[in-house]
């Protein structure tokens, strides 16, 4: 095989070959991997654009800074950077191994298919809402509040009251439910004796996107919904000053990312909460790489309530001297 039928093989395949796993397709057609170079990584960080069958690693740094793109190119060039090969040098190398693949070009050019995925058996939920109330007035909830520090007239513009059937156990809880943008609902549920919360999803995962006036310049992205309440309520206020995204996943930053891109010509700042841990830090890093490359400039806000785990752990522990 030369050098033209090679990067006609489609990327998906050797990018799973390598261990890559497949995350969502975005709303451009864009297929996002948690990356091969880091299989353990919680935050999809590996782009492939199927019309160009190119790719792109936003956590990768500087690997190609003499490309356009930093993290990213063709076939080869990542099957050369994946097995250490110079891209120069290692292509006669790069050839010959990825030869193994020739049956897919024909497949490729003739349909222009992704690379099948194995199709996922979707599983009966285990939680189901039995039903959702639009007031929380649920005494374990109110104390939750409380113990948040959030206010129940702030809560209820956002979050609904919900009971919620464990279909495993049998038993019946008390949670907040908060809406993401394709209608499912993320959950939690409190537990007063280790003040603590259980967090699920019933229904489709997804961001969750709050706009304001069309002519803000800036957003607000937040790990939780909690960060995003707290945040409200400290500042004082019942409605965002800035659009406000909140990830409800940090697997889900490049749907957040494409969201607030669709808005680059009017949003040009955006302000990240992202936890004190490892996916926070990574999905920090994400966001702002991808961001950047659209010419909005990005700024994280951890220092904010550095020495606690989130915002929202900041709010309810932070005592002023």
């Amino acid at each position: 095989m030369n050098i033209t039928e090679v990067k006609k093989i489609p990327l998906n395949v050797i990018v799973e070959k390598l261990g890559g796993r497949y995350s969502h397709t975005d709303r451009k057609g864009d297929d996002w991997y948690f990356s091969p170079f880091r299989p353990d990584e919680k935050t999809a960080s590996f782009k492939i654009n199927t019309q160009r069958n190119n790719w792109h690693d936003f956590g990768l740094s500087n690997t190609f800074a003499h490309r356009k793109q930093i993290g990213g190119g063709d076939v080869i060039d990542l099957w050369c950077e994946y097995h250490s090969l110079d891209r120069r040098l290692g292509v006669k190398e790069a050839l010959a191994q990825l030869s193994g693949f020739n049956h897919l070009v024909s497949v490729n050019a003739t349909n222009n298919k992704r690379a099948e995925r194995p199709v996922k058996t979707k599983e009966e939920a285990r939680y189901k809402i039995v039903y959702q109330a639009d007031k929380i007035t649920h005494i374990g909830l109110t104390q939750e509040l409380v113990r948040r520090r959030v206010s129940v007239g702030l809560a209820n513009l956002y979050l609904k009251q919900g009971q919620i059937h464990d279909t495993v156990t049998n038993k019946k809880y008390y949670g907040f439910l908060f809406e993401n943008d394709k209608g499912g609902f993320e959950v939690s549920i409190p537990n007063p004796a280790k003040n603590t919360s259980f967090k699920t999803c019933i229904g489709s995962k997804a961001t969750t996107r709050i706009l304001i006036g069309e002519d803000r310049n800036s957003a607000d992205v937040f790990e939780g919904f909690w960060d995003f309440l707290s945040w409200l309520q400290m500042k004082g206020i019942l409605r965002p000053i800035n659009h406000s995204y909140i990830l409800n996943s940090t697997s889900l930053v490049g749907e957040a990312c494409e969201k607030i891109s669709a808005f680059n010509d009017v949003v040009k700042y955006a302000f990240l909460f992202m936890d004190h841990d490892d996916a926070g830090y990574h999905a920090t890093d994400v966001i702002a790489k991808e961001l950047e490359h659209n010419s909005i400039q990005v700024a994280s806000m951890a220092q904010f309530y550095d020495g606690f785990k989130d915002l929202s752990d900041f709010s309810m522990k932070y005592k002023p001297t």
